[in-house]
């Protein structure tokens, strides 16, 4: 299997290769046959890479540990779960994945194209069979990259990372792999339009469903990662300004962009080569963001260690990037806009702004994200660009475009009336002041000594302070804002209900699924709208709300925070083949009133340093049917053992896992105020005498997160469901091009 797999790949490479030739002859010659044969290579691509991630996974549930790869991503008493997951564990296996996500979407592309769209197909099988070829290339010649390298026969491996065995981290990465890889179809035809000088809305409408798919699981995948952040890594966030966080969100700040964008265009005629530079910038990020992730020139907890891959991928980035900006160049006499901006208060210009602030947002995450390696390379000095800076610059436009949210779906194209303002606007703009009052009322002490703050800022020119200061009255904003975007939702609802009821007769719950289903891409949006909503409150509320205390209890002990009372009832040590467990147990309590047990636990990974110590851990294992003192005292002894290792091999063992357990607010029978968690990490534990040093959180309304992430998935699905006018408008198009070209 493992020679089946590995020759597997490099005829893949082959046919990678000969698909990107024959289909560029074929758009140069306009050889009929050759795009036949290009579109085959790509089926068997596929079809090759196919077969040897089959190979790759029989040697993991098989446990051949003759692979490197699996030696040091699998172990014997490895989960099947996360045996299966680890094809994504390393950095081999990851881009084996990526490169079959790519074949199965080239694929699709050229089955979905076989009748349609044949002036375009040639460059775009090109720009795919390009791509796949590159990937290709990597994993068959570059040693870091090569997921079948051969060792010695070994008993056991390794074993997966710790922190990948999660139930979300073996989802999260296929997702966001799937959004970047799926935003190469469209980039491919926005390639082929370019290249054929057939820039009308073909392009656009063809993969104005890729585009959505790849939007879509990109943002899913950001949420995931979020939500694998909060219960996994044990700090009591979800969001740090990573940057590989901060590799995934440009894309997708980028491909939003383009999906706003391209409406004016579709309605209007206008920033075709916006958005042509919207879509190359999207795919050119995509690529980027791997390239951060493997190229080892950062720290983060998602990347990869260093390897020969970044130089590879530096130069396909500046490839892609760079080329297609030349041709873009060469094609401007062809993209001029079919109509002009009219006034600033219409919805062209309200998209417009939209773009400029993603954009813009989108930039300011890339400068930040890349400053410490130029800082470094021009000045030798290391900097640090933490979530502060990125705070500072970065929430402030994210309200203002919550605000644009708002505003775009209501106000009317080519230049708004007073009339149609006043219309449309009156009762949203009463929730969202409404809100705001509210919010200020609530949190008044804080907003009037930020206040306060500001005035003494700017008068002695701190900027910095004052922008500091001003930062407290962010959550009333967004709370506000918010409100009047939920108002905007709703009013658009209800005159589409009230419209259908009055010309149908129909009942309100009736009315609102027709409305809804015939029309899944605007009220599929507007339902996204109401998700990014819900998520912007669950941040406000849990970045400006939290609380956190630190203190060090024994067995018996009581702490008490924001009116929880916390008893620290416990100790229980626990070892396993590849970890001892410190397992706390504490008793929650508010107003006198007992919520339930909570447990959390501290996890240290020594066999990751130690394989020696697999012995050890399976004989303290193996004392767990006897008494238990005995086990408590057995696998309490291990840590002398750990300590006297470290000393001598000069290394400390790391804490790469920390459990929260189970979080008051998951379970119906401890609930907690709505929204709110309580998060408890043991930091440190004495395993002799108990005593243990807890790390408290509070987060009000972080569930509002995962809620509007569940809001969010659904618009976008709605959103990609079949329709028949957009299947129409694409009919109409594909005519339309015909009819030009003859």
């Amino acid at each position: 299997m493992v020679t089946l797999g590995h020759y597997s790949l490099f005829f893949a490479l082959i046919l990678a290769g000969w698909a990107t030739i024959a289909s560029f002859l074929s758009f140069v010659g306009k050889g009929r046959g050759l795009q036949t044969s290009a579109e085959r290579a790509v089926l068997g691509t596929f079809a090759l890479i196919a077969t040897a991630v089959v190979c790759l996974e029989h040697a993991f549930l098989t446990d051949d540990f003759r692979l490197d790869y699996v030696f040091h991503y699998s172990s014997t008493s490895q989960a099947l779960p996360y045996k299966i997951g680890a094809l994504w564990g390393g950095q081999a296996g990851s881009l084996l994945l990526w490169v079959l996500m790519l074949s199965a979407m080239g694929s699709i592309m050229v089955l979905t194209n076989r009748t349609k769209n044949r002036a375009l197909m040639p460059v775009a099988t090109s720009v795919v069979g390009l791509t796949m070829t590159f990937f290709l290339g990597l994993v068959n010649f570059l040693e870091s990259a090569r997921p079948f390298v051969m060792g010695a026969a070994r008993p056991d491996g390794v074993g997966l990372n710790p922190q990948l065995k999660n139930y979300w981290m073996m989802i999260h990465p296929p997702t966001l792999y799937t959004g970047y890889v799926a935003f190469t179809i469209p980039f491919a035809f926005a390639i082929a339009a370019l290249a054929t000088r057939r820039t009308g809305d073909l392009w656009f409408r063809t993969t104005r469903r890729w585009t959505l798919f790849a939007w879509f699981f990109l943002g899913t995948g950001i949420l995931l990662g979020a939500y694998w952040a909060y219960i996994e890594l044990g700090w009591g966030g979800y969001w740090a300004w990573d940057p590989v966080e901060n590799a995934s969100l440009m894309p997708w700040l980028a491909g939003t962009a383009f999906l706003h964008s391209v409406m004016i265009q579709e309605k209007k005629g206008m920033l075709k080569v916006w958005n042509m530079t919207l879509i190359i910038l999207t795919f050119s990020l995509s690529i980027f963001g791997t390239f951060l992730t493997r190229s080892g020139i950062i720290s983060s907890v998602h990347a990869f260690a260093t390897s020969d891959i970044g130089p590879a991928f530096g130069v396909f980035l500046g490839v892609v990037f760079f080329g297609s900006l030349v041709l873009l160049v060469t094609r401007l006499d062809v993209l001029r806009s079919e109509g002009r901006l009219e006034s600033l208060l219409s919805r062209e210009s309200t998209f417009l702004f939209n773009n400029m602030i993603l954009v813009g947002i989108a930039a300011t995450v890339l400068f930040l994200t890349t400053f410490p390696i130029l800082s470094e390379a021009a000045t030798g000095r290391k900097v640090t660009m933490g979530p502060p800076i990125f705070n500072l610059v970065n929430i402030p436009w994210a309200i203002v475009l919550l605000l644009l949210t708002g505003i775009g779906p209501l106000i009317a194209w080519r230049k708004a009336s007073r009339a149609n303002l006043k219309r449309n606007f009156t009762v949203p703009m009463l929730v969202g002041g409404w809100f705001l009052m509210l919010a200020v009322i609530v949190d008044g002490r804080a907003i009037l000594s930020a206040l306060g703050g500001l005035a003494r800022a700017a008068a002695s020119a701190d900027v910095a302070g004052a922008f500091e200061k001003f930062g407290s009255i962010y959550p009333a904003l967004t709370f506000g804002a918010g409100a009047f975007v939920l108002g905007t939702v709703a009013l658009e609802f209800w005159r589409g209900v009230r419209v259908r009821r009055s010309q149908h007769g129909e009942s309100v719950p009736v009315a609102l699924g027709q409305l809804v289903w015939r029309n899944k891409r605007r009220y599929g949006g507007y339902v996204v709208h109401v998700g990014v909503v819900v998520v912007f409150f669950g941040i406000a509320g849990s970045s400006a709300y939290k609380q956190e205390s630190i203190a060090t209890l024994a067995p018996g002990g009581t702490m008490s925070i924001a009116g929880y009372d916390l008893h620290y009832d416990r100790l229980a040590l626990e070892a396993v083949d590849d970890y001892i467990g410190a397992k706390t147990t504490l008793t929650v309590a508010r107003d006198g009133r007992v919520l339930g047990p909570l447990v959390a636990e501290q996890r240290l990974h020594p066999n990751l340093v130690f394989p020696e110590l697999r012995a050890a851990f399976l004989n303290a294992k193996a004392m767990a049917g006897g008494d238990p003192g005995a086990y408590h005292d057995a696998v309490a002894g291990l840590y002398p053992l750990i300590r006297d290792l470290e000393g001598r091999a000069g290394r400390e063992v790391k804490v790469p896992s920390t459990e929260v357990g189970i979080r008051a607010s998951m379970t119906p029978l401890r609930p907690t105020r709505f929204g709110e968690d309580l998060y408890v990490i043991p930091l440190a534990v004495d395993p002799f005498t108990g005593q243990a040093n807890f790390r408290v959180f509070v987060n009000p309304m972080v569930n509002l997160i995962w809620l509007g992430g569940f809001v969010f998935v659904f618009g976008a699905i709605l959103g990609l469901l079949p329709d028949a006018r957009e299947r129409r408008r694409l009919q109409a198009a594909i005519d339309y091009e015909e009819r030009a070209v003859a």
